[in-house]
Parts: C-alpha cells; sequence; structure tokens
C-alpha cells in the first residue's frame, strides 16, 4: 500500500511513477475529475483514475525520457487529463505524452499534446459540435465525390478494396454534425496538403516523409475547424497539436501547486463544473520541443 505523504512530500521526494500512485494525487485527481466533468459515480471516477494510472504508469516504465522529467510536470498532465476526461489509452489516440529540455530548470518536462482525435473530443464536451467522425482517407482507386446540393453539402465515398498497389491518397475528410443536428463534410485535397508543405518549418521531418496518412488526418481536423470559435483550453500542462503556438493558462491554484514554483498550495479548492475559472492571457510557448510532432 503507498505511503500516505502529503502531496508537498510526495512531490518533493517521489519518483514520477509514484507520484501518479500516490493517495494525495489519487484524491485531487478524483475530486478534478468529478467535479469538472459532472461525474457524481464514484465507482465511474474511480475506474477513471485506476485506467489512467495504469495507461500512464506503463509509459513512465517504458520511456526514460518521460521518466526523467520533473514531479511537478507529471503530476500537472495527470491532472490535465483529469480535467479533459481525455485518456493516456494509446488505442484512443487521445493525447502523446512529449518530454522536452527546460533550459530554466536544466531537466526536462513533460507536456501533453493533444492529438486531433482528442480535440474532436474536446469540442463536443464544449457543445462546438455534436459529433465528428475520425478523418476518412480518399485514395486514387475509391470513388468519390463531394459539393452542395439543393443549397445543402453532400460527399459520397465508396472504398475499392484490396487497393492496388498503385493507389495514391487523393484526399481526406471530416464528417461533422452540428449541435442542431445539421451535417458539415470538411475535405482537404492532397494538392493542398501539399501547399502546407511548402510552408512547413522542416518540410523533410518523419511526419512528411513517412506518416503522410497521418499528416493529411491532422491537417483536415485543423482546417476543418477554421470557422469555429477557439478552443477554450484551461490546462497548463497540454497543448493541441493543431494550434501548438496557443496556450492559455488554469488558475494557479487548481491543482493545488503553484505553476511557476512548483510549491504546494495547501488550502487550493476545486471548483464545480458550473464555476468556470476565468481565462488567463495567452502565454509565449516554448519553442523547446525534442522530436516535436509537427501537426
Amino acid at each position: 500500500m503507498a505511503e500516505n505523504k502529503s502531496l508537498a512530500e510526495v512531490l518533493k521526494t517521489s519518483k514520477p511513477a509514484q507520484v501518479i500512485q500516490s493517495p494525495a494525487v489519487a484524491d485531487r485527481f478524483l475530486d478534478l475529475y468529478m467535479k469538472v466533468n459532472g461525474i457524481s459515480n464514484v465507482k465511474t471516477a474511480e475506474a477513471f483514475l485506476k485506467a489512467e494510472q495504469f495507461h500512464f504508469g506503463k509509459l513512465i516504465a517504458s520511456n526514460a525520457k518521460v521518466a526523467s522529467c520533473t514531479n511537478v510536470s507529471i503530476y500537472g498532465i495527470f491532472m490535465d487529463v483529469a480535467v479533459m476526461g481525455l485518456s493516456f489509452d494509446p488505442s484512443m489516440k487521445h493525447a502523446y505524452v512529449v518530454p522536452y529540455f527546460d533550459k530554466n530548470e536544466n531537466r526536462n518536462v513533460a507536456q501533453l499534446q493533444i492529438s486531433g482525435q482528442g480535440e474532436l473530443v474536446l469540442r463536443a464536451k464544449q457543445g462546438q459540435i455534436k459529433y465528428a467522425d475520425n478523418p476518412v482517407i480518399v485514395w486514387s482507386c475509391d470513388e468519390f465525390k463531394s459539393g452542395s446540393r439543393n443549397g445543402q453539402p453532400f460527399l459520397e465515398h465508396v472504398q475499392v478494396l484490396p487497393r492496388p498497389n498503385n493507389s495514391g491518397i487523393v484526399a481526406c475528410y471530416l464528417r461533422i454534425v452540428r449541435p442542431d443536428g445539421s451535417t458539415d463534410y470538411k475535405v482537404l485535397a492532397y494538392d493542398e496538403l501539399m501547399q502546407l508543405r511548402k510552408s512547413s518549418k522542416d518540410p523533410n521531418s518523419t511526419a512528411w516523409t513517412t506518416h503522410i496518412a497521418g499528416m493529411m488526418m491532422a491537417k483536415t481536423i485543423k482546417h476543418a475547424f477554421k470557422a469555429y470559435p477557439k478552443m477554450r483550453m484551461v490546462c497548463n500542462f497540454s497543448k493541441l497539436q493543431t494550434e501548438i503556438d496557443d496556450d492559455r493558462e488554469i488558475p494557479e491554484d487548481i491543482y493545488g501547486i503553484d505553476m511557476e514554483t512548483g510549491e504546494v498550495v495547501e488550502d487550493a479548492q476545486v471548483t464545480d463544473a458550473a464555476e468556470e475559472p476565468k481565462e488567463a492571457e495567452p502565454k509565449a510557448v516554448k519553442n523547446t520541443l525534442n522530436e516535436e510532432p509537427e501537426f
């Protein structure tokens, strides 16, 4: 059984894997998850906690760079998951933990980068959309039509399987169901993607040369929501991969620590979902990510 240390003791003396298993951190995770996400069933919340402890713990154990990150950042992204209701489960593909070197701290710091799939979940939670499918790749062998009929968008796609070896990607699309039940489609053509590649800071990165299908899907999500309101991001340790330069802070004491010093704020209180924290001014994003995924 884990030793019942205070949050301050946990952050100062524990190893990263021990941080997320400690009772003090688990209690705050449950408190945040239930209040921010409106969860009333304790067993449901506890099952979510145990699952995220397992998946994050497995990542820490298997990745030396993540295991070398500061306890404050490990704790911070764990609390971000509680606030957002996303998952570390790799099969969900909600988010990825990216360690980067912080020159000020002279140590690795963990950051949670929210994938396109995770962004779709968050937009639904915030009421911007009712639902959205995952992006679908269109190949040159497929039957594909899109446009408008009688003033309404339409899209027809018939996959051809097995796919011929000489097939190439021609487009990617995303189906969005709005809150009023109407349907919208975003289509990104392959030549549009190549234009975006020309303006990339690293057009020859692995993401562009090896994982072009993943890049196509990520860019489709990003451009699908250009006309939508910006995502309301209130987590200190996480960023959207589609808008990596957008960073907004949460109130300094919501996680029980001072975000600048890492010191514990003993009397920190968690607000209910109805009492949403005020949005702070955006702060500059550190451009020091090692092997940063480009989306």
